[in-house]
């Protein structure tokens, strides 16, 4: 379980993190997405007690997190992680005397799946191959918490296919929150059970891929007909193309004649809608 009741986080006079409640009770792999300087990675830290909160209370499986937490329950791992210059194996093996729970098993399923070499040192991997070991050592530490900052960074699309199925496999294994950032976002889609969306410091959007198959549409035509269809529906965006308008709404379907054309978003699509600024305005 992870609760977070009005966490702020601020850095001089910016706020990177405003007001955030949100809870989480339920064992799932869950997608954050957000864009660059977004609060994405300041709330993975944050979670994880890497940092202080400005104000506010976070707490994992009912213990309050802060950096002077001993055990916070979280296993997290940034993107650009680094470790000591040593063989992969010994890597591997010194996590699993740090941590009893520690799933070397897992682990070296893992080593084998990707081809690494445990003999290689850390320094010597391909940047693909580092973040790869990086997300090995936290999922296999069985926390019941466990946060990756853009884990796919210099995977080639068969090294993400494969990450995908591992993240999927190591969650059966072991039922628990999942965090994934990322950046790519059609291809984590069919893996995550649920979406937050973080914008400008605050959550824009938590709920299922299930929710957003049946309500984000576009509906596109002449204005007048488009604004009656959509009429007392939440508008999320609008775009204007000569005479015609389409308007992104994330409500029930709307009835529409034969003069508009309803469709479904994307997952990509519905994202740039919630979060998409010009000039600092939502459109």
């Amino acid at each position: 379980m992870i609760g977070l009741t009005s966490v702020t986080k601020t850095y001089g006079n910016a706020s990177v993190l405003k007001n955030i409640t949100l809870q989480i009770d339920e064992p799932g792999i869950y997608c954050l997405l957000g864009r660059n300087g977004a609060g994405k990675t300041t709330l993975l830290k944050s979670i994880a007690g890497y940092q202080n909160i400005t104000t506010g209370k976070i707490e994992v499986d009912g213990k309050v997190i802060s950096t002077s937490t001993l055990d916070t329950g979280v296993s997290y791992i940034e993107n650009f992680a680094k470790h000591f210059n040593l063989p992969v194996n010994k890597l591997l093996h010194i996590a699993s005397q740090v941590n009893p729970n520690y799933d070397y098993e897992l682990a070296s399923e893992m080593m084998e799946r990707f081809e690494l070499d445990g003999k290689k040192k850390f320094n010597h991997l391909s940047l693909g191959m580092k973040t790869m070991v990086s997300t090995i050592i936290c999922l296999a530490s069985n926390k019941s918490v466990v946060l990756l900052d853009e884990p796919v960074l210099g995977f080639d699309a068969i090294m993400r296919v494969e990450f995908y199925e591992m993240l999927t496999e190591s969650f059966r294994k072991h039922p628990r929150i999942i965090i994934v950032s990322t950046h790519i976002i059609e291809e984590i889609a069919k893996t995550i059970q649920k979406l937050i969306i973080i914008d400008k410091g605050s959550i824009r959007f938590f709920d299922t891929l299930q929710a957003v198959e049946e309500k984000a549409f576009s509906v596109s035509g002449l204005k007048k007909d488009v604004d009656v269809a959509t009429e007392n529906l939440n508008i999320i965006g609008q775009d204007t193309v000569g005479g015609l308008v389409t308007s992104y709404i994330f409500d029930k379907p709307p009835v529409v004649g034969a003069s508009l054309e309803l469709k479904n978003l994307s997952l990509q699509d519905f994202f740039i809608q919630m979060v998409g600024h010009r000039g600092g305005e939502k459109k």
